[in-house]
């Protein structure tokens, strides 16, 4: 039996409570709305659903439950999607982290628009956290399924394939313009009588992100699969749909308080770290890559345990290499970058902005010395927590598309809070 062909026993358990939450929130959900109530339904809504309508006019935050139950969500989720994918032939290497890396930008930039008030009431909701990521989520899957039909279908590793990939990434980033835009513009366009979006400026942006698709052809998205460049590059054109609002935004109704060194010092500083980091580690990945190797990564057919029992030089010197290596790869610098900035946007928001942090946990780490700083501190000890798991931890050959998932949900809670934060303070939301 192919061993990429089955699950893991911890992939199965994870996949049956997955499910077996979801059909509680779904009995939950579906009772409120025919009239039946019941605990089930007063708890979620209580506790979830609640707290994400009301963050659209009150930004309510989080509460300690929903947070848990959000961690523990995710984790399965995690879990179980990376069986899934493995399961389905999807490639699980460094691509898949790049080709996620717009949709990692695409959720702060909606939260953002959501944030300034600009979204239509029906439209709104769905950019807020955490339900945006799940929304994201739906445009990924939808990209990714496309893309697998494409390589699978009778124009496969043709020229015709690609140039049906870039028609129909441009369709779905079309889609996005026309529901987000056309929302924008239906709703909150008009304030006290007073345009507050520039809609010629908003549109040629977004035009140009539909067009995407083909300006990025040549690139080296090329050299993806059908699936990942299909989400690349939807990914892409759909950032800039929502950037366009938010430049309209800027130019029309926001000019004056506009504030750009926070960008500055948010994104230059994680960068600077990343690039040190790079540089420690990509002599020691290309002599991975010599013996064809990827740090971190067993050969097909090589368990953990066998790794781990083994006393053969070869594992000694490989392990040095791997440890060093690792720290030049996608998914170690992208989630330690996001970490940093996420830790230097709060600190910037609170101390020198007078926001407030709304969630639970992060807002009890601020409070021990009355100051931020507290919570940029333990974000840096993260980041150093992440290069050390990374150079330690040892994945099995089938277990790529684990270590891939790991790093972006560590992206999504570092880069997207991050983002989020500082496009806020740049448009002074």
């Amino acid at each position: 039996m192919n061993p990429f062909e089955t699950l893991y026993d911890y992939e199965k358990w994870a996949i049956r409570i997955l499910t077996i939450i979801l059909l509680i929130f779904g009995f939950g959900f579906g009772s409120h709305f025919i009239g039946f109530n019941n605990p089930i339904s007063d708890f979620i809504f209580r506790y979830f659903i609640d707290s994400i309508i009301n963050e659209t006019s009150g930004d309510s935050g989080y509460n300690y439950v929903n947070t848990a139950g959000y961690g523990l969500g995710l984790a399965l989720f995690v879990v179980s999607l990376a069986g899934i994918l493995r399961v389905a032939g999807v490639d699980g290497s460094d691509a898949m982290l790049i080709a996620l890396l717009p949709w990692v930008l695409w959720a702060p930039l909606g939260e953002v628009v959501e944030d300034a008030g600009l979204f239509s009431d029906s439209i709104a909701p769905w950019f807020v956290s955490p339900g945006i990521h799940f929304h994201a989520a739906f445009w990924v899957v939808v990209a990714g399924f496309i893309g697998h039909r494409v390589s699978v279908g009778p124009k496969k590793n043709t020229h015709d394939a690609e140039v049906s990939l870039r028609h129909l990434s441009a369709l779905i980033v079309g889609a996005q313009a026309m529901i987000y835009c056309t929302g924008v513009v239906g709703g909150n366009t008009f304030a006290n009588n007073e345009r507050v979006i520039d809609n010629e400026v908003m549109w040629i942006i977004a035009l140009f992100g539909v067009a995407s698709p083909y300006w990025l052809a040549g690139s080296n998205i090329e050299r993806f699969d059908s699936i990942h460049r299909m989400v690349y590059s939807s990914g892409v054109g759909g950032s800039i749909v929502l950037f366009a609002i938010l430049s309209g935004y800027a130019v029309q109704g926001n000019g004056d308080d506009l504030t750009f060194w926070p960008l500055f010092i948010v994104i230059g500083i994680p960068s600077l770290v990343c690039y040190v980091i790079y540089n420690i580690g990509k002599e020691y990945e290309q002599k991975s890559a010599d013996l064809g190797y990827i740090p971190g990564i067993l050969p097909p057919g090589v368990t953990e345990s066998e790794y781990l029992e083994s006393e053969a030089k070869m594992k000694q010197d490989m392990s040095k290499i791997w440890r060093r290596g690792v720290l030049a790869s996608p998914a170690v610098l992208l989630p330690v970058g996001g970490q940093i900035g996420d830790g230097i946007a709060t600190w910037i928001g609170i101390d020198y902005f007078g926001y407030t942090e709304k969630h639970v946990v992060s807002s009890m780490v601020t409070d021990v010395l009355d100051t931020s700083i507290t919570f940029t501190i333990l974000k840096i000890g993260i980041a150093g927590v992440i290069c050390w798991f990374f150079s330690q931890a040892v994945f099995e050959y089938r277990q790529q598309h684990l270590r891939i998932l790991i790093a972006l949900c560590l992206m999504v809670v570092g880069f997207a809070p991050a983002l989020r934060n500082v496009f806020r303070l740049t448009l002074g939301v």
